[in-house]
């Protein structure tokens, strides 16, 4: 799975929390562990206490006992009173203390008798010196009944002072290795963490950069071939254009010839229908249509050649149409080109793609345009043809009616018939003189549109080429950020 770099910063900000989580809860388990073994610690040293209060107290009532029996003395009781409280009072704390421990409840269950039997004892002998003197309490002391208690209490409190040493030096171990643990938990986790961190953010780094860098590559490659090729279109395209505002200014001067062409056409309507007229009269002399037939010969003869000069420039005008087909192949290749470049730049090059279209699309729009004036031209040219063919139909019916002038009504209505046929020539003349007016405003206003597309046309590839050399720019500006070269 490929991750992207926001989830890869993500997972290193994860692993860095769950580290501080486990080192959290270890050190929190084994610090609860350390108090808990402290509390025992402090619990068993109030037990150790109050075992040795309880062998002081004792002592202390048979020193008070002594000194009254050697003396006599009641102010020497007072060690032995105070004693005996404490005694007592030691002993219920260490019930309360070890009650979670039933060897040390037996053992003191067990002391209540030689306890009881020793402050009886020195109860007995303080008893007897009040009221029978040193001797009787000196008895009772050489018979070793209190020594025997004594000693039956201090090898009760001694099993409890070694239990309870015992269970402190283990408690002591505990709190020493709950301790060490701890420290090499919270010494050895942090090490542990750096180091994970450390290779993880190595990685993260790495990988970003490496990822980062491949981009600005591929950037870069793009943006260069895309410049090469949005400066290529832009030099084809202004060759174009030049070339589409040469070949409207041909169509300009090809359209003015032909205006002149259909004024004369339809001045040799005119002469035609009045010559009509002229046969139809027929009662004028010979001479007058011998000079009419030749003034008709000579205009024929100027229609003939204003026909094949339109002929010719008909003919340069299908050249320029086929020059101008020859852009629009080259312009539709190069936004094919265009738009397959653009298609391997990916997404960056959707912008010049879109470019790439419209100029194939002008240049179908300049085909297709090329292709209806190529059609009406063809249609100019049959009618030119036809024209030329009347013409020298024409001319030799007019060579015929001169021949014939001296002749009778019949070559007057010979020339008649032939004037009539010329004044339909004429006519078709100036017929096909409007038709090609017709179509060569057509060729202008399509010449108008291919000299537009060709303007749209550079000035889209020049916002290309900026558009790329502004991707170049920021592959340049990221490989900087990131410290690298483009490839």
């Amino acid at each position: 799975m490929k991750w992207s770099i926001g989830t890869k910063i993500g997972a290193g900000y994860a692993l860095a929390l769950m580290i501080l989580v486990i080192l959290g809860a270890v050190s929190y388990r084994n610090t609860t562990g350390l108090i808990e073994a402290g509390q025992m610690s402090a619990h068993t040293y109030q037990v150790l206490e109050n075992q040795t209060k309880v062998l002081a107290s004792l002592m202390d009532a048979e020193t008070g006992q002594r000194g009254y029996v050697i003396t006599g003395e009641d102010r020497y009781l007072e060690p032995y009173q105070s004693g005996t409280l404490a005694v007592n009072q030691a002993i219920q704390n260490l019930r309360k203390l070890t009650i979670d421990n039933p060897n040390q409840q037996q053992r003191i269950d067990a002391l209540a008798a030689p306890i009881a039997t020793k402050f009886a004892e020195l109860k007995e002998t303080i008893d007897l010196r009040k009221n029978k003197g040193f001797d009787a309490a000196l008895q009772v002391v050489r018979t070793d009944k209190g020594k025997n208690a004594m000693d039956d209490i201090r090898k009760i409190i001694g099993a409890m002072d070694n239990e309870e040493r015992m269970l402190l030096a283990q408690r002591d171990n505990r709190v020493k290795a709950s301790s060490d643990m701890t420290i090499d938990v919270i010494v050895d986790g942090i090490a542990l963490a750096m180091a994970v961190l450390t290779l993880f953010g190595l990685w993260i780094v790495r990988t970003i950069t490496g990822q980062l860098r491949a981009s600005i590559n591929q950037l870069s490659t793009s943006s260069a071939e895309i410049m090469a090729t949005t400066t290529q279109v832009a030099a084809g395209a202004a060759e174009t254009a030049a070339a589409v505002s040469e070949t409207t200014v041909t169509v300009e001067e090809v359209k003015q010839t032909a205006q002149l062409s259909s004024q004369k056409a339809r001045s040799v309507s005119d002469t035609a229908q009045k010559a009509s007229q002229i046969s139809q009269s027929g009662r004028k002399s010979v001479e007058e249509v011998m000079q009419g037939m030749q003034r008709i010969q000579e205009q024929m003869e100027s229609i003939g050649e204003s026909i094949v000069r339109l002929s010719e420039q008909s003919q340069s005008i299908g050249e320029i149409i086929a020059t101008v087909n020859d852009l629009a192949e080259q312009s539709n290749l190069l936004a094919v080109n265009a738009a397959i470049e653009a298609n391997k730049a990916g997404e960056q090059g959707k912008g010049f793609a879109v470019v790439a279209q419209e100029v194939k699309s002008l240049a179908e729009q300049s085909k297709q345009a090329t292709s209806q004036v190529r059609t009406i031209l063809g249609d100019i040219q049959r009618a030119t043809s036809a024209a030329v063919l009347a013409t020298e139909q024409g001319n030799k019916a007019v060579q015929a009616g001169v021949k014939q002038t001296t002749e009778t009504g019949e070559s007057i209505r010979l020339l008649a018939d032939s004037i009539v046929e010329a004044a339909q020539a004429a006519t078709q003349i100036a017929a096909s003189s409007q038709q090609q007016m017709v179509g060569m405003d057509q060729v202008g206003l399509a010449m108008e549109s291919i000299k537009q597309a060709s303007v749209q046309n550079v000035s889209g590839t020049k916002q290309a080429e900026v558009a790329a050399q502004g991707l170049h720019e920021l592959g340049l500006k990221l490989s900087d950020m990131i410290g690298g070269k483009p490839a």
